[in-house]
């Protein structure tokens, strides 16, 4: 009995060391839980690096994270083909399968969705970039996607195509590989840094499904006010159209015959010689047509809403040939075959209230110049 017992203690002080001496990202038994986001704290090469030697990439975490996580989140641009990757603690290695290109600058993306092994995730997709040439590409664009009712698109994944002879037809744009792909932040904000000096064709997606790719049939699109878009443009604004045909709020005149309402009033600064200015409810969308006033600017009033909380966005109307426009006309999202430019538009970014008697004025709108 008494060996029994000693054979006993002594494989339970052993499972206890074992049990001890396992890795685990949680703070001691009894303490605060960790809350700190996920987090990158070291790449290598580094940001914005030239003349990267190597073929191995490395990132650090501040949380532990599996291969299996890291390979559905990570992204390369251009491509680099197949590749292995190695997770020892928190480091990560990533190893092509082939030499990396000359000269060439390289943008890596991490899905703002990686889970570390407790759940937490980036606050933002995280992306470096770094070239194996001694010069880094420079190129910026930046700007927000907005789902239909104005809400930040915090699903966005943003495609640029580059500017090609061969690529004239824009048939195949969904079925190309885009040249640059990039996450948007949860306010639906997004930047192309590092990016070919050039023009690009640009969408968004929603990637609902968050696989870094468009699906076609159950994820919305959208696209820009621009046929091609220069590197150095800030403020490019996209809405997302919907997968099938949405039910709008009933389109009725911009006045009524109560006496229980309120108004909105503004300036429009665009282009174009009419717009039409639009003061959206959960119930009912309120349209009135501007034309382009002495000074250059568009001035629009609301004299009889309903008292609510309205979203107010305007839009150069298309294909009117130069005739002041039907109020009833609707937005156009714009086409992919044959390629179409969605209508220039602009939105005031906060919900404006509508009381009885009261008049909200100054909600000024900017549709930036293409």
């Amino acid at each position: 009995m008494q060996s029994t017992s000693r054979t006993m203690n002594v494989l339970l002080i052993l499972l206890l060391w074992l049990t001890g001496g396992c890795a685990s990202d949680r703070p001691p038994s009894g303490g605060p839980a960790d809350s700190t986001p996920l987090q990158v704290i070291f790449s290598d090469p580094a940001p914005s690096s030239v003349n990267a030697s190597g073929n191995r990439l490395r990132l650090t975490f501040n949380h532990y994270v599996t291969g299996r996580q890291l390979l559905n989140a990570l992204h390369v641009t251009p491509s680099i083909g197949e590749f292995d990757i190695t997770i020892d603690g928190k480091n990560a290695e990533l190893r092509p399968g082939k030499a990396l290109k000359q000269n060439q600058t390289y943008i890596l993306t991490l899905d703002k969705n990686l889970r570390d092994n407790n759940g937490r995730t980036l606050p933002a997709p995280f992306s470096t970039a770094f070239s194996t040439g001694a010069v880094i590409d420079s190129g910026i664009i930046n700007g927000k996607v907005i789902n239909r009712d104005f809400s930040p698109a915090t699903n966005a994944l943003i495609l640029a195509f580059a500017e090609h002879p061969e690529a004239a037809g824009t048939g195949k744009l969904l079925t190309r590989k885009p040249d640059y792909i990039i996450q948007a932040e949860s306010s639906g904000t997004f930047s192309f840094r590092h990016i070919a000096t050039g023009s690009y064709r640009i969408l968004a997606i929603n990637d609902r499904n968050n696989d870094f790719q468009y699906t076609a049939g159950s994820e919305e699109i959208g696209l820009s006010s621009m046929t091609f878009v220069p590197t150095g443009f800030s403020g490019l604004l996209f809405r997302l159209s919907g997968m099938h045909r949405e039910t709008q709020p009933a389109t009725v005149n911009q006045t009524l015959t109560t006496s229980e309402t309120g108004s909105i009033s503004g300036t429009c600064f665009a282009f174009g010689q009419y717009l039409i200015v639009e003061a959206s409810s959960s119930t009912a969308s309120y349209r009135t047509v501007a034309s382009r006033g002495l000074k250059g600017t568009f001035r629009y009033s609301f004299a009889d809403l309903p008292p609510g909380s309205y979203t107010v966005s305007a839009y150069v109307p298309s294909n009117i040939g130069g005739k002041k426009p039907d109020f009833r006309q609707q937005w156009n999202p714009g086409s992919i075959n044959p390629f179409q430019p969605a209508d220039p538009f602009g939105y005031y970014p906060e919900k404006v209230t509508v009381r009885t008697h009261w008049s909200a004025d100054h909600i000024d709108i900017h549709i930036k110049p293409l």
